[in-house]
């Protein structure tokens, strides 16, 4: 099984790739996986201060934790049952890219997926419904550069671009020309190439276990058109006030072509 990483920004066309590549049954593209919070919580054991836990602490083994550790990359992805897998995560932050280097024993690969972070930013306040008096603080929440879903993955882009080998993907290019967009995920991570559907297209799944939206309430953040592949209209200007647009107008602009 080969293993590879994919940062994204929300909305920027995850489940929509995900359920195309996902045809290919020698292929899992993930869900926005927990495998980070897994490795860092057995990293974790090595330094637990609580003293009625601290087994490892009394006899620090370090090798046979690492053991663990490292292999929990295969065990977590082997359940897929797939010869490729793409584990979506926030892999890029400074502490799980610290993670990766030290316990991932291949070549680190990433595919980054992005959008114009103003669509995405108003794509999810029109999910969550954010009503007008509240949407500076939510799109602060959604934009903060250190823990917000976007403004944290925004700032992920620069550092796997410096550093690993990575191939570049964004949204529009997806929703223009889903074929090339595809044939160049193959290409990149060396994968036999796959005669894909781009209609009649199923929602997202893996081993019939699908996203559950609720636990966030009244919101629908992974439901797919499957009858064709096309851009949803609708302008910015409706779900973002222009205090908004003029505060984050130029991040990524740098990844604008």
């Amino acid at each position: 099984m080969e293993l590879y990483f994919c940062i994204s920004l929300q909305r920027a066309g995850n489940t929509l790739l995900g359920s195309i590549l996902n045809q290919n049954t020698d292929i899992t593209f993930t869900a926005n996986s927990p495998l980070t919070e897994i490795i860092y919580q057995l990293d974790l054991i090595k330094n637990q201060k609580d003293l009625t836990l601290s087994q490892h602490q009394n006899f620090p083994h370090n090798e046979s934790l690492d053991n663990v550790i490292r292999k929990t990359f295969y065990t977590y992805s082997e359940t897929f049952k797939t010869k490729y897998v793409i584990n979506r995560c926030n892999w890029g932050s400074d502490g799980n890219l610290e993670l990766l280097e030290k316990y991932f024993d291949k070549k680190i690969k990433f595919l980054i997926l992005y959008r114009n972070p103003l669509e995405c930013l108003a794509s999810l306040l029109k999910a969550f419904k954010v009503k007008k008096e509240n949407i500076e603080t939510d799109a602060d929440y959604f934009m903060h550069p250190e823990t917000g879903v976007l403004g944290n993955a925004i700032k992920q882009i620069p550092l796997i671009q410096k550093n690993y080998e990575h191939l570049f993907i964004t949204y529009d290019q997806l929703i223009a020309n889903p074929q090339s967009t595809v044939n160049s995920v193959y290409n990149f991570f060396n994968i036999p190439k796959f005669e894909h559907n781009f209609k009649n297209l199923k929602q997202f799944e893996i081993q019939g276990i699908k996203y559950d939206d609720s636990i966030f309430g009244d919101v629908d953040l992974h439901t797919i058109r499957t009858d064709k592949i096309e851009k949803k209209p609708y302008t910015i200007e409706d779900f973002l006030l222009p205090s908004v647009i003029e505060k984050y107008k130029n991040i990524g602009k740098e990844y604008e072509s």
